[in-house]
């Protein structure tokens, strides 16, 4: 997979996009939320669970590459799945 570092501008329109750790898959995208200010994508729901019953807000800082061809955003290692902080 050829990997691009991510800008915020590029998560426009990746509703449907799947969403992967360092392991395995996630979910999928289901909605991109902006902020009101500017206009930029400032998290991503992500459906996830077993069958999809989870929603889940990613932040796009969390998102460590992405592939258009194939549909694919890949979280950053460590951060959202990296557990709770003490």
């Amino acid at each position: 997979m050829e990997k691009t570092r991510v800008k915020p501008e590029a998560l426009v329109g990746c509703e449907g996009f799947g969403v992967y750790g360092p392991t395995a898959r996630i979910g999928s995208v289901e909605e991109v939320r902006t902020d009101s200010r500017n206009g930029r994508p400032r998290f991503l729901l992500v459906r996830a669970g077993l069958l999809g019953s989870w929603l889940v807000h990613v932040p796009v800082d969390q998102i460590d590459a992405v592939d258009v061809a194939a549909r694919r955003l890949e979280l950053r290692p460590g951060g959202l799945l990296a557990g709770p902080r003490a």
